[in-house]
């Protein structure tokens, strides 16, 4: 049985925004990411200690991951930019999270 591993993401995405979104004289009109560095992914499982994890605990580990990596300030993050936007960035960063692991069937299986 052959195993296959999840594939690395594309090196850079750029999300462009509906609409520009201002935060006193900032304007952001996308959203740029690339590989999380060692010290964002850090930061953001912070939020992942603790007895048990809720759901804002995991959305605080979304906003910060996307934060540290975008280089946009939390507040900005989390006040003025749409959920959607967020998912679509922390998917696109969890996926060099999981790089390199097993997809597919178990070796178990059989």
């Amino acid at each position: 049985m052959s195993t296959h591993l999840k594939p690395k993401p594309e090196p850079m995405l750029i999300i462009p925004l509906d609409a520009p979104i201002e935060s006193g004289k900032t304007i952001y009109t996308e959203l740029t990411l690339a590989e999380p560095k060692a010290r964002a992914v850090l930061e953001a499982e912070k939020h992942l200690k603790g007895p048990s994890l809720g759901p804002s605990d995991l959305r605080l580990y979304q906003l910060t991951l996307v934060s540290q990596t975008a280089g946009i300030p939390f507040s900005d993050l989390r006040d003025l930019f749409p959920i959607s936007v967020i998912n679509e960035a922390s998917r696109y960063l969890q996926g060099f999270l999981e790089a390199g692991e097993p997809i597919g069937e178990s070796a178990s299986a059989g």
